[in-house]
């Protein structure tokens, strides 16, 4: 496998890990916004770490593959598992036994949120296992396009970044209404949510614009690419 393959395949993982990650955030936010679920204090710990998670790949598609970058986001999956335990042995020890929130294929969120973490750790260690792509001097998508260089699916590259980042501001600013400056309620009462088909055209939204934005920043790279040559 030549350099450039090696490159090609290590970023499709990346971005592939990207935006599965967008989509347990997405049925995250369903969840909030659609079904009108508030979120626990330790919901909002496995959500931050699911972002945290997010920033390994995001920061290896743009900076270059790197192992600092994989370790970060096993940091964010070790944290998002602690949150997780303490959550399923907190509804262990309920003498309801009801869980908190709703039943995914009888297993609650924050149990799917540990499987998640969990999993993500391994692929982690054995992409880790695979030392090629640090090997290459990798510059990263930014350092490429500057020098000119043509980044294979740069557009779905864009969208995968974009679409995480438009995900952690609607996740940070929807904090602020049921938490406020100070803590957050440990049961938080359910609020009106748009809707099921709505909530999921919300999240169809935020991805269309996160595709908007990567079209438009794509097409503003080839410009200068032409200018300067």
């Amino acid at each position: 496998m030549s350099d450039t393959q090696t490159l090609r395949l290590a970023r499709l993982i990346n971005m592939a890990a990207l935006f599965a990650l967008i989509g347990v955030l997405a049925g995250s936010l369903h969840l909030q916004f659609g079904v009108g679920e508030q979120p626990c204090p330790l919901c909002l710990v496995q959500r931050s770490a699911m972002i945290g998670l997010a920033v390994g790949p995001m920061m290896n598609l743009l900076w270059g593959m790197k192992p600092a970058h994989y370790a970060l986001s096993i940091l964010a999956a070790l944290v998002g598992s602690a949150g997780s335990i303490r959550q399923i042995l907190l509804h262990i020890n309920d003498p309801m036994g009801t869980g908190y929130g709703p039943a995914v294929m009888g297993y609650h969120l924050y149990t799917w949120a540990l499987i998640t973490f969990i999993v993500a750790i391994a692929g982690i260690a054995v992409v880790l296992l695979w030392n090629r792509p640090f090997t290459i001097n990798d510059p990263g998508v930014l350092a490429s396009v500057s020098r000119g260089i043509r980044v294979s699916g740069l557009v779905a590259l864009l969208w995968a970044i974009l679409w995480a980042t438009v995900e952690l501001v609607v996740i940070t600013v929807a904090v602020l209404p049921e938490c406020g400056l100070g803590m957050c309620p440990d049961d938080p009462e359910p609020i009106g949510g748009l809707g099921d088909s709505v909530g999921w055209v919300f999240i169809a939204v935020t991805g269309l614009i996160a595709l908007i934005a990567a079209v438009m920043v794509d097409r503003s790279l080839a410009r200068r690419a032409a200018a300067r040559s």
